[in-house]
C-alpha cells in the first residue's frame, strides 16, 4: 500500500487575519477567537479575558471594570468634572467608600462632639464630586444630566414633609390637641414612604445599562 501523507493541522485565523500557530486542545477554542468579556463600547478595552482586570483607558474616557481603589482615584481627580461619563463600577465602588466613611463618622461622633465638625466638613467636601459623578453615571446610560435632579428632588420633598409634620405633631402635643399630633404622625409617614421612593427611583436610575450612545456626552478634544 501507497504511504499516504498525513492530513494537514487545521489552522486558525486571529480577529486581523494573522495566522494562530498554536493547535487547540478538545473543545477549546484559539485564544484569538474566545470571546471577550463584554461587547465593545467607546472607551472599553477590547478582548479583556472574564475576571482580568481591565487597562486603564483615559481619564476623560468611563472604565468599565475599575476596582475599588481606582474608583476612589477617579472619584477625587475628577472632582467637578461634570462632563463625560462614568461606569457602573466607578459609581457603585464610590457610593460603598462613601457609606463606609459616614459609618465610621457615625461611630467617632459618639465618642466626641468634635467628630461632627469634621462630618460635616467632609459632607460639604464630597457633595459636588458627587453630584458630578451622578451626571457622568446618568451619561452613560446615555440621559441628560438633569435626570440627577429626580432622585434628589423626591428625597428634597420626603424630607420637608417629614420636617414639618414632626414640627406639628410636637406643636399638637404641646397643646393637648391629640388630632393635631395624629396628623402630625400620618406626615412623618407619608415624608418617610416619599424618601424610600426617592432611594428606589436613584438605585433604578445609577444602575441602567451603560449605552454607547452616551458618547455625546464627552467632551470634545
Amino acid at each position: 500500500m501507497a504511504n499516504v501523507p498525513p492530513a494537514p493541522a487545521a489552522s486558525y485565523t486571529t480577529s486581523t487575519g494573522l495566522p494562530y500557530a498554536g493547535t487547540p486542545s478538545y473543545d477549546q477554542m484559539p485564544p484569538a477567537a474566545a470571546p471577550g468579556y463584554a461587547p465593545a463600547q467607546p472607551g472599553m478595552p477590547v478582548g479583556a479575558p472574564y475576571g482580568a482586570t481591565a487597562a486603564e483607558p483615559p481619564i476623560n474616557m468611563p472604565w468599565y471594570g475599575i476596582d475599588f481603589v481606582n474608583a476612589i482615584k477617579r472619584f477625587f481627580i475628577k472632582y467637578a468634572t461634570f462632563s463625560g461619563r462614568a461606569s457602573r463600577g466607578e459609581f457603585w465602588w464610590v457610593m460603598l467608600f462613601l457609606f463606609l466613611v459616614s459609618f465610621v463618622f457615625n461611630m467617632l461622633t459618639r465618642a466626641s462632639s468634635f467628630f461632627n465638625v469634621l462630618s460635616a466638613i467632609w459632607g460639604l467636601a464630597i457633595l459636588v464630586p458627587q453630584i458630578a459623578l451622578a451626571v457622568r453615571r446618568v451619561h452613560d446610560a446615555n440621559l441628560p444630566g438633569g435626570w440627577v435632579a429626580l432622585p434628589y428632588g423626591i428625597e428634597v420633598l420626603g424630607a420637608l414633609v417629614m420636617t414639618f409634620s414632626t414640627i406639628s405633631a410636637v406643636t399638637s402635643g404641646l397643646s393637648g390637641s391629640s388630632g393635631g399630633v395624629g396628623g402630625g404622625m400620618a406626615g412623618i409617614l407619608i415624608g418617610s414612604l416619599i424618601m424610600l421612593a426617592g432611594a428606589v427611583t436613584a438605585i433604578v436610575l445609577f444602575a441602567k445599562q451603560s449605552d454607547p450612545q452616551g458618547a455625546r456626552f464627552d467632551a470634545r478634544q
